[in-house]
């Protein structure tokens, strides 16, 4: 199994853990009113963590990402989050990071909390030979960049206990400035994944 396959299975399976762990601590039995998506006005703030698909051109692969988000009103939110994927394409082995600042519109649509987003913030997307390349030490690619990052995203989440959510998101990110000597499959990239969220506020 390949180290991308690998990161993926790691990553989905924490998932599934972080959910029944969740599940388990939550003892209130659920009602009827608990079933009902709370009210986003008290929705304040929570932690979000999930794992996915990651994909640019000629290139797929996989990412996780952990991050906060602050309800602000009923129809607005603000959020922050730090990612990491791997991606295997035809020559090289790629890698992307990025923490993003985001602000989003948001609209209920029953029991489900639909965030439109954007942010921008700060993104590294490098390129290496193999994956012993990748692994090796010192610090050695074949291309590296580490620059200004934009991000369109929506997410859709509901509720299953009054305290945790889970959602499904897709982003589509492109790395800023790095210049015509870098093509859009080198710099850009499209994460579609599911998490868990989990409220504090």
């Amino acid at each position: 199994m390949g180290p991308v396959r690998t990161l993926g299975a790691v990553t989905v399976s924490l998932v599934v853990a972080c959910l029944g762990t969740a599940a388990r601590a939550d003892e209130r039995p659920l009602d009827v009113d608990a079933r009902a998506p709370p009210d986003p006005e008290a929705w304040k703030l929570g932690l979000f963590a999930g794992a996915g698909y990651l994909g640019s051109a000629n290139a797929s692969g996989a990412t996780f990402g952990a991050g906060a988000r602050w309800g602000l009103g009923g129809h607005f939110a603000a959020s922050v989050d730090l990612g990491y994927g791997l991606l295997d394409a035809s020559s090289t082995i790629q890698d992307r990071w990025w923490v993003i600042p985001s602000a989003a519109l948001v609209l209920p649509a029953g029991p489900v909390r639909l965030d439109f987003g954007v942010g921008a913030g700060v993104g590294t997307s490098s390129g290496y030979i193999s994956w012993s390349d990748y692994a090796a030490r010192p610090f050695s690619p074949v291309w590296h960049y580490t620059v200004p990052a934009a991000r369109a995203h929506v997410v859709a989440a509901i509720a299953l206990t009054p305290r945790l959510d889970i959602f499904a998101r897709v982003d589509l990110a492109s790395l800023l400035f790095v210049g015509s000597q870098a093509g859009s499959s080198d710099t850009t990239w499209l994460a579609l994944w599911i998490g868990v969220q989990p409220r504090l506020l």
